[in-house]
């Protein structure tokens, strides 16, 4: 009788935490449901104006783009508190939901032919920042597109 116990303990234990499990996998199952249908990136319209901007304490990103098809023009700008602002106006092509483009890039007294690639997702744009190079025709691209990182910014009204 006095193993009994311990064994019967045991069991009940081992019993409700094969049921907990059973509860986590459901629920689990509930959330990648959930988490699919909010990740899904909603049509982008065929042509139009869209905004972004992100203020992080007294930075501010702001990217404005004017797309008409498959081809798209705008402005970022970048305007960190007491420093100098960064502006590139560029023309280039929408593929799937990633703009790749070439523009002018101002800033710190100097202009320069600068590529620059988002993607507009989830109400946001993901700008890819990383190292670049400057290639033979004058323009600077990415090193490496795979490694650069995205900093979003979210979608809002346009004025």
């Amino acid at each position: 009788m006095k193993y009994y116990t311990p064994l019967f303990a045991f069991g009940l234990l081992l019993a409700a935490s094969c049921q907990k499990k059973e509860e986590k996998t459901e629920s689990e199952s509930v959330i990648k449901e959930v988490i699919t249908e909010t990740a899904k990136t909603p049509e982008l319209p065929e042509s139009g104006k869209m905004c972004f901007l992100q203020i992080v304490s007294k930075d501010t990103l702001s990217l404005t783009i004017d797309k008409n098809g498959d081809n798209v023009k705008g402005t970022y700008r970048s305007v960190p508190y007491e420093k100098d602002k960064r502006t590139i106006v560029f023309e280039g092509n929408l593929n799937g939901n990633t703009v790749t483009a070439v523009g002018s890039a101002m800033g710190e007294g100097q202009t320069q032919k600068e590529e620059i690639i988002f993607t507009l997702e989830n109400n946001q744009a993901g700008i890819k920042f990383g190292e670049m190079i400057q290639g033979d025709d004058g323009v600077y691209r990415y090193k490496n597109k795979n490694s650069a990182t995205p900093l979003y910014i979210n979608k809002v009204e346009c004025n």
